[in-house]
């Protein structure tokens, strides 16, 4: 049997339906790693009300690297981050292996495939500032919301003044 040839960028091959191995290749790790928890972060919606949403952190206020533990078995373990369902998992095996807790995520999120591509697609271009869509079709900024919520805000105060 001839032996593998190391690959040249981060891929991922699924073992079973619950678990996919990420196979980095050239890829550092924990470049790996934290660009999975960045695409998870940034694609995932907090839970509960439209208001909570646009008060959460946006992705420029996370330090991605928080969520890598290199020296542990659970190298990268996300559950909620600021009330946003993450839900992306990934163990190192006593072989030195990388897997992907496939099945909570697609359980939770949807297509683990397409989040992996996801993570291919950003280490390949290297993309620093990946942007979900909203209801509209268009990406709303961590600014737009900020603002969005500070208008709110001040028609609030101004009602509350009629009022007094």
């Amino acid at each position: 049997m001839k032996p593998e040839q190391p690959r040249s960028r981060m891929n991922y091959e699924k073992i079973s339906h619950r678990e996919i191995e990420i196979l980095p290749g050239s890829t550092p790790i924990h470049k790996a790693l934290e660009t999975m928890a960045r695409i998870s972060y940034e694609s995932a919606k907090a839970r509960g009300s439209e208001f909570l949403e646009l008060l959460d952190a946006g992705s420029n206020q996370t330090n991605y690297s928080d969520f890598v533990h290199p020296n542990c078995q659970a190298v990268l373990d996300m559950d909620y981050v600021n009330e946003r369902q993450c839900k992306t998992k990934v163990r190192k095996t006593d072989d030195g292996r990388y897997v992907f807790d496939a099945w909570s995520y697609a359980v939770n999120r949807g297509s683990p495939e397409v989040f992996l591509d996801r993570v291919k697609s950003a280490l390949e271009e290297n993309v620093q500032d990946f942007k979900t869509s909203t209801r509209s079709g268009r990406p709303r900024s961590a600014s737009e919301k900020s603002s969005w919520i500070a208008d709110l805000l001040d028609l609030v105060l101004e009602f509350l003044n009629l009022w007094t």
